[in-house]
């Protein structure tokens, strides 16, 4: 026997019309014939060829498709399916031995020693939804077919408000064989106060029973490598023990302190093993007046970061690492949560152990959406949740629950009364499941508070999902009247990728706008008669004063970069309100990243690269950030904000100076920063005199162009920011020769010095395989800036940087100098 589990071999793909085959008898050797190759278990589209088995005017769901292999097994093996879309059956040697219930559960078989042939038969979802069923008391807004409500399925691929991609049929998720007695089931808690680790599990052998292992060993190693053992007796196939760990080290959010993790391993005697990646933290919700603010280890936490969307499995080569990359991105940019939605897919225990490394909270929606919930499916759906929690107990990083994604709030906006819109599963019985997790819980995002009669509409009440700035168009100020309490979802834009990803999906910016390809990736709500790129466009339009269809007609790289900047003011100036805000808990950006190539909602691209927001929103989401804004006749406000278990000591220098460079005012003031806490200034409080650099009174011309504050500590510069007081709608050209870009190296590292005697808005740093540290800042004339530059893997370090600076103000590229 091994210990080691395997995967079923790769095999055939073939596709037959619904309902032509029912088993694996009725595939002939004419039907077998015209399959193709399928090296791995994946889904359809990930396969070559797949599209020539599909007719012109279908789509995967309209047929069913067929996985066909023979494995070889030398003594009784477990086959384990961890995803297999929704409907499908499992056949072994032509016995039909499983069917799927839900795409979100697992299945397995056992097979005895000797040759077998699997097939599994993935059903056509658009004939299976074509059989009547009762109806639910309204109508989702996101799908047609109202009858996928009885399927326990994904709505990727079937909601084109998510993208225009194929649907994820076939193996969404790996195949695991294993001949030898497996721990199954591993639930783990561990007690922040006590230090105990609580391990639960089952040992199965290969033919599903409960193993008559005598013991299994359990194993926690902590961040320093040290080693606790126990030996757990294992009872009818089940076991249970404890561990504890002497003063553990707590587990902190991304910026408020470390994340020290525990490795846990249970194994049987021989060596079939089980791990887990173990946390301690304590997690509690404060919902005074009505607000929802995530408590870390006693410490209120601001929440910000995006909903996830999942990496589909035939759109990269390497899922895991794709995954990773994108997780990566957030965390460097100072996010601290994401939520995975309801509708989409759930992710698995490697995606929670990265989240934990990075101290990424994760918001786990059940996989529900905008349905009326059939209660005949309530055990299945909370069989679901039970197997997502359990997978990654002990996971710090696991911090809310939530009933699904706007499932309260789609009869709400029909006009449903209370009475007509009861849903004890979500009510009750999901809630007792993310209770016997320890997991905080809300009824659905959004929610109102527990016991509350508010609608889940209101923003400033419960969990909210904020689209006032958005889609509901209304004017960027909007954000301070609105009292987020806590955002689940905001921010929804369609956001163009960056020039170079244009080009290499589209050909060219003329695309945009106005192409099918690039329309196919902007989302629309179903039914509307605008797109999320008009929603761009308005902000286009009130941001800079200009048309923007009169713009693409004539620049339309112009035209796109106007919306990557609109859409960066927006989010910027949002989160910086919330994160000044006391009454606010949080806001997640929709979304992460993109499905598809073009312009989506994603602050990633569908190759995984950055969108210029992220680059804005990397300076507001900053462990320690300084954040400058306009505060009327009070003048220019300075926050700064240490979310850092340290105390943050050092000094504000603030200098204003006119176009052309002269300094109108300048001071220094002395900050100390409690941790996990910030402070207020006011330019008058760090200059010591009245400028009226806000031009707010308006006695006469502005009195400064732009005002710098730069945050140091022991003298090095820590955080920077330039708030331009010249509107965005005033056209500046800035002419060759006026800013210059120089890049040098110091003991090793890159840096580039940039200096404009005019001041310079969204000056952007272009250079291919090298990471900027900061980038689309304003330079204020005459104040140098240096920004370090990190080489990606691969690149020639020695040989230096070779760019390119842009902004809007330039009348052309600056081409970076190499500083003598």
């Amino acid at each position: 026997m091994s210990a080691v589990a395997t995967t079923l071999p790769g095999g055939l793909l073939v596709a037959t019309v619904a309902g032509a085959v029912t088993d694996p008898t009725g595939l002939t050797g004419d039907i077998l014939a015209g399959g193709v190759p399928m090296p791995r278990p994946t889904v359809v589209d990930a396969v070559d060829g797949w599209r020539a088995l599909c007719p012109p005017d279908a789509s995967v769901d309209d047929l069913d498709w067929w996985f066909v292999t023979d494995t070889d097994v030398a003594a009784t093996t477990r086959i384990v399916f961890e995803g297999l879309s929704f409907p499908a059956s499992v056949f072994v040697d032509d016995v039909e031995v499983a069917t799927v219930t839900s795409m979100f559960l697992p299945v397995a078989t056992t097979v005895g020693p000797g040759r077998h042939r699997i097939v599994v038969r993935f059903g056509s979802l658009t004939a299976w939804a074509s059989t009547r069923r009762p109806r639910g008391r309204w109508r989702s807004s996101l799908v047609a077919t109202q009858g996928l409500r009885w399927a326990r399925t994904t709505l990727l691929g079937r909601a084109k408000v998510y993208g225009d991609v194929p649907a994820p049929v076939g193996f969404w998720r790996g195949v695991t064989t294993t001949d030898a007695a497996a721990v199954v089931d591993l639930d783990v808690h561990a007690d922040p106060t006590t230090g105990v680790v609580t391990v639960r599990g089952r040992c199965l052998d290969p033919d599903g029973t409960g193993a008559d292992t005598a013991t299994v060993t359990v194993r926690l190693v902590d961040p320093d490598g040290r080693v606790i053992e126990t030996t757990a007796e294992v009872t009818d196939g089940a076991f249970t023990t404890t561990l504890t760990v002497a003063r553990p080290r707590l587990w902190w959010p991304h910026g408020y302190g470390e994340q020290p993790l525990y490795r846990l391993t249970a194994a049987t005697a021989d060596g079939a093993a089980t791990t887990r990646t173990v946390g301690f933290r304590t997690l509690t919700v404060d919902t005074t007046d009505g607000g929802f603010t995530l408590v870390g280890n006693g410490v209120p936490i601001f929440a910000r970061g995006a909903v996830w969307t999942p990496v589909r499995p035939g759109a990269v080569p390497d899922v895991p690492a794709a995954i990773r990359r994108r997780l990566h991105l957030l965390a460097g940019a100072g996010a601290t949560m994401v939520r995975i939605p309801g509708g989409l897919l759930p992710e698995d225990a490697e995606f929670a152990d990265v989240c934990a490394e990075l101290g990424l909270l994760i918001w786990q929606d059940t996989m529900l959406a905008t349905f009326d919930p059939p209660p005949d499916l309530d055990g299945t759906v909370d069989a679901e949740l039970d197997t997502m929690l359990r997978a990654v107990s002990g996971n710090p990083s696991i911090a809310v629950v939530s009933g699904g994604s706007e499932t309260v709030q789609q009869p709400v906006m029909l006009g449903l009364p209370r009475e007509g819109r009861t849903m004890p599963l979500i009510e009750a019985t999901l809630a007792d499941r993310a209770a016997a997790y320890g997991l905080p819980y809300v009824e659905s995002s959004p929610s109102a508070p527990p016991g509350s009669d508010a609608f889940p509409l209101r923003p400033d009440t419960g969990v909210s999902h904020w689209f006032g700035v958005g889609g509901y168009r209304r004017p960027v100020a909007d954000v301070v009247g609105a009292d987020v309490r806590f955002a689940a979802e905001c921010l929804a834009f369609s956001i163009p990728p960056s020039p170079a990803a244009v080009e290499r999906h589209f050909g060219a910016a003329a695309a945009a706008g106005h192409t099918s390809e690039w329309k196919a990736a902007v989302p629309r709500d179903r039914g509307s008669a605008w797109d999320f790129e008009d929603v761009r466009d308005h902000y286009v339009a009130a941001l800079f004063g200009v048309e923007p269809s009169a713009v693409r007609s004539r620049d339309p790289e112009r035209h796109l970069q106007l919306g990557r900047i609109a859409v960066a003011e927006a989010m910027a100036t949002a989160h910086a309100h919330w994160r000044t805000d006391p009454r606010c808990g949080g806001a997640l950006v929709l979304t992460a990243a993109d499905t598809a190539p073009g312009a989506g909602w994603g602050l990633i691209d569908v190759d995984g690269d950055p969108k210029l927001p992220l680059s804005v929103l990397r300076r507001v989401w900053a462990p320690v950030a300084v954040l400058v804004r306009d505060a009327g006749l009070a003048g220019i406000a300075v926050d700064v904000v240490n979310d850092t278990a340290t105390p943050l000591v050092g000094e504000v220098s603030l200098c204003a100076t006119t176009d052309g460079g002269s300094v109108v005012a300048e001071g220094v003031a002395a900050v100390a920063v409690a941790p996990h806490g910030s402070v207020r200034l006011y330019d008058s409080e760090i200059t010591g005199v009245f400028r009226d650099l806000s031009d707010a009174h308006r006695f006469g011309p502005r009195t400064a162009d732009a005002v710098e504050v730069v945050l140091s500590v022991d003298g090095a510069p820590r955080c920077r920011e330039v708030f331009v007081v010249r509107p965005a709608t005033e056209v500046v050209v800035i002419p060759a020769g006026t800013l210059q870009a120089a890049a040098h190296v110091a003991d090793g590292c890159w840096s580039v010095r940039l200096e404009s005697s005019v001041t310079a808005r969204w000056v952007e740093i272009d250079w291919p395989g090298w990471t900027p540290a900061d980038s689309v800042f304003h330079l204020a004339a005459g104040r140098p800036y240096d920004v370090a530059l990190t080489p990606a893997a691969g690149t020639d370090h020695e040989r230096g940087p070779r760019g390119r600076v842009l902004s809007l103000d330039l009348a052309a590229p600056v081409t970076v100098s190499m500083a003598p």
